[in-house]
């Protein structure tokens, strides 16, 4: 089919909007041709004709925060096919044994073979069996999915092994209680990593459904969470309140567009805290400069710095330290050259972290007084320092009060003011919208996205400004 699965994160409309962006803007050009809540169905204009195409699918990988896996689709199967093999309620067993025939027939076909899952039949085979629902609260995949679906997959899949050749043949377990309960995740990225699922006799198989139907894919590349978490936990400093977590970090570098010759681009992070931004613009090849008003910092951020270089075991660029200055954002035309920076990644101060939510008076006083004047002199400093035609990727808050209402800095008009264009996250033109309500995007272009857990008092809303 040379179409590609990608499981999304958890703010799946977020990491969307990111795949569609690398899609559209790198050298790897495509476009998403269906999703779910859960995956994204892509089609590559180039990359499957490369013979070397899992590498590049290992490169995005790294490349993208908010994906979690990519598999190699190998089939579909329509969604009535699927229902009437595993209806909620049986009428005629026949119709449920002639749908669950050509499913069989379908999965037999592309588990062994030089187009297969597997390319050949190994002494001993495993393989773990994931299914991605549309959506979660589905009743369909805890009812019917989870309890019939994936034990039907389990058995045949094994069995059709051993047909084939396998002496032995074994299936990933699902927790039993998960099960009996349909609350059941698929595995994670560290378990594929842990049982070496990605190794030529062992596999994980992904049932993707969407709308339409369900994707069969092979996973070829997996995100490595624990080493992000490891940069993001064990680093020397860090705000655990109120840091941006690893994934934001990255996906907010990758709005920059700037994916081609990243060593030679030049990132700033006014704000830079402790560095979180920072610390995976490293990692991600960038020329990381930083600015703090508050010089502890700086300097905590410097440490930091030198710790991951150390940890990747590579050599301190020379003058790193002076790359990260005790200076304030409203100033940064004082510190840095004009026209000098090709992306602005930050999450600016968001205000106070709030314990309880405040009152509406309290907090609009404290954007009228505090953060939206901070904001309107970064973005004017900003313009000075930023090449033409580059890109601010940053947050802003949403503050959610006791009386019920949420307040917000009106950015829209800041930018504006400051000779910024406000670039949507996601062009609906290269999407095709959703029935689902839960899964629609508007009519408009999806100017900003959110990030935040649910009760959080400060949400994340994620902005991408141009210089015009």
């Amino acid at each position: 089919m040379h179409h590609f699965l990608f499981v999304l994160g958890s703010n799946w409309r977020l990491s969307l909007a990111e795949l569609d962006n690398y899609l559209k803007y790198s050298q790897n050009k495509g476009k998403i041709v269906d999703y779910s809540a859960n995956i994204a169905i892509v089609e590559f204009e180039k990359l499957h004709q490369d013979r070397q195409y899992i590498n590049k699918l290992m490169e995005i990988q790294f490349i993208l925060g908010g994906c979690q896996k990519i598999a190699e689709i190998y089939d579909f199967i329509d969604i009535k096919t699927i229902q009437d093999a595993f209806p909620i309620q049986i009428n005629k067993f026949r119709y449920v044994e002639k749908s669950r025939k050509k499913i069989l027939h379908i999965i037999d076909n592309l588990i062994i073979g030089k187009q297969g899952i597997f390319p050949k039949v190994y002494e001993s085979m495993f393989f773990a069996t994931s299914i991605y629902p549309n959506l979660y609260d589905d009743k369909y995949y805890s009812d019917i999915l989870v309890k019939h679906f994936l034990p039907f997959l389990n058995k045949e899949i094994m069995e059709i092994l051993k047909q084939k050749g396998a002496e032995k043949a074994l299936y990933y377990q699902y927790p039993e209680k998960n099960i009996k309960s349909g609350n059941l995740n698929p595995i994670f990225p560290h378990h594929i990593i842990k049982y070496e699922l990605l190794s030529q006799n062992r596999a994980e198989i992904i049932f993707g459904f969407t709308e339409e139907g369900v994707y069969i894919a092979r996973t070829f590349t997996t995100d490595d969470p624990n080493f992000k978490k490891r940069i993001d936990e064990e680093r020397p400093y860090k705000e655990f309140e109120s840091a941006i977590s690893p994934k934001l970090a990255v996906i907010m570098l990758n709005f920059l567009n700037l994916f081609e010759n990243r060593e030679n681009k030049k990132i700033l992070d006014p704000f830079i805290g402790n560095g979180t931004i920072g610390l995976f613009a490293i990692l991600q090849d960038f020329q990381i400069h930083g600015s703090d008003i508050n010089n502890q910092k700086v300097k905590n951020t410097i440490r930091n710095f030198y710790w991951l270089l150390e940890l990747l075991e590579e050599e301190i660029p020379p003058f790193i330290n002076k790359r990260v200055l005790n200076h304030d954002a409203r100033n940064l035309s004082d510190a840095f050259e004009l026209d000098f920076f090709d992306g602005i990644s930050t999450e600016p101060n968001l205000g106070p972290f709030y314990k309880k939510k405040p009152y509406y008076t309290q907090a609009k006083e404290l954007l009228d007084m505090e953060l939206e004047p901070l904001y309107d002199e970064f973005f004017r400093e900003a313009y000075q320092i930023l090449k033409p035609n580059c890109r601010i990727c940053f947050v802003s808050p949403i503050i959610s009060t006791v009386d019920g209402n949420d307040i917000q800095v009106n950015i829209e008009k800041l930018a504006r003011k400051n000779k910024f264009r406000l670039v949507p996250l996601l062009d609906l033109n290269r999407i095709n919208n959703k029935i689902n309500q839960k899964l629609k995007f508007g009519k408009q272009h999806v100017k900003t996205l959110i990030d935040a857990k649910k009760g959080q008092i400060i949400k994340r809303k994620l902005y991408v400004l141009e210089k015009q």
